[in-house]
C-alpha cells in the first residue's frame, strides 16, 4: 500500500518511534514508553510489570480523591452547615 509506505517512510525521518507499555491487568496502553524508567512511573509493580491507573487502583483500593470530597460536600450539605 502507497499510504503505508509513505508513513513508514515519514515515521523513519524522524527518528525512533515510541512504544507505549500496556497494563499487564487488563492490556489497555498506558501512558507510558517502554523506554520509560520505571522510577519515574507511576503504577509500575516491580516483579509484575506496569498497571493502567485504573487496575492500580482498584488492585490497592485507593479511591480518588475527587470521590471523598463529594462525599464531603454531601454529608456537609445534609447537616445544614453549609
Amino acid at each position: 500500500n502507497l499510504r503505508e509506505e509513505n508513513l513508514l517512510n515519514i515515521i523513519m525521518e524522524i527518528g525512533e518511534v515510541k512504544m507505549k507499555d500496556k497494563c499487564v491487568s487488563c492490556g489497555v496502553e498506558t501512558s507510558y514508553d517502554k523506554t520509560d524508567h520505571v522510577d519515574f512511573r507511576l503504577g509500575y509493580v516491580e516483579g509484575a510489570g506496569q498497571l493502567c491507573l485504573d487496575c492500580y487502583g482498584e488492585i490497592y483500593d485507593l479511591k480518588p480523591k475527587l470521590q471523598g470530597m463529594e462525599k464531603l460536600i454531601k454529608k456537609i450539605k445534609e447537616s445544614g452547615e453549609a
